[in-house]
């Protein structure tokens, strides 16, 4: 789903969305749940993902939170899907897995930071339960719903399907994040989709510190 391939057509999904100059907002672009963008820089460092929210880290710093996977190495410009003529906004900055996630500095002259996004919205962060029902909004597939069948760890089994560039999207209870879309449990589309849990990501962003710790999402 983060691969340089997929990339190429995210690209080219994005710019089909592309309608006109008009489909550049001023003085901004929304990036909420959902959102999709492209990291660019070397062949090795492109991928096509979504971002599961946005927020403020505990020095004010405006942040996207989305899967490690997707960021491949610091540094990297970040560019929206659907927007590509906005240009970049913002770069991506350091990655974990296990839990999979990832950290994105937004640049807050050119991004408006919403807590809703095509439906779902996210205005905090929990811990998921087997059984929960819960609903995924990515830029590939848009929003799609199940339950929780297990939680492993710091990963939770869902039934809540995903496709390339729905990596690092929301998986919502409610408004509450609970996961972050990650990887296929065995075979792409016939098994079920791991989530890191969002609750374990923050709390061990936090506790790692530098730019993201202390990640509160808009609206919380």
């Amino acid at each position: 789903m983060a691969a340089g391939a997929v990339a190429a057509m995210a690209i080219a999904f994005g710019t089909g969305a592309l309608v006109g100059p008009s489909a550049v907002a001023a003085p901004g672009v929304i990036v909420g749940p959902g959102t999709g963008y492209v990291t660019t820089g070397g062949l090795d460092d492109l991928t096509a993902c979504s971002f599961a929210a946005v927020g403020y880290d505990a020095s004010g710093t405006l942040v996207g939170l989305t899967a490690g996977h997707c960021v491949l190495s610091p540094g990297l410009p970040v560019t929206l899907i659907g927007n590509p003529g906005a240009g970049p906004v913002g770069t991506t900055v350091s990655s974990h897995w296990g839990p999979d996630y990832g950290v994105i500095a937004l640049d807050p002259a050119k991004v408006i930071p919403v807590s809703s996004v095509g439906g779902v919205t996210v205005t905090g962060i929990g811990q998921a339960v087997p059984g929960q029902p819960v609903c995924k909004s990515g830029v590939a597939s848009g929003v799609t719903c199940g339950t929780i069948r297990e939680v492993r760890g710091s990963d939770l089994v869902t039934d809540t399907p995903t496709v390339w560039a729905d990596s690092g999207s929301a998986l919502v209870s409610g408004t509450t994040l609970v996961g972050i879309a990650s990887h296929a449990d065995g075979v792409p589309l016939l098994s079920p989709t791991v989530y890191a849990s969002a609750l374990d990501s923050v709390n061990m962003l936090g506790a790692r510190g530098g730019t993201g710790a202390g990640f509160r999402p808009i609206g919380s």
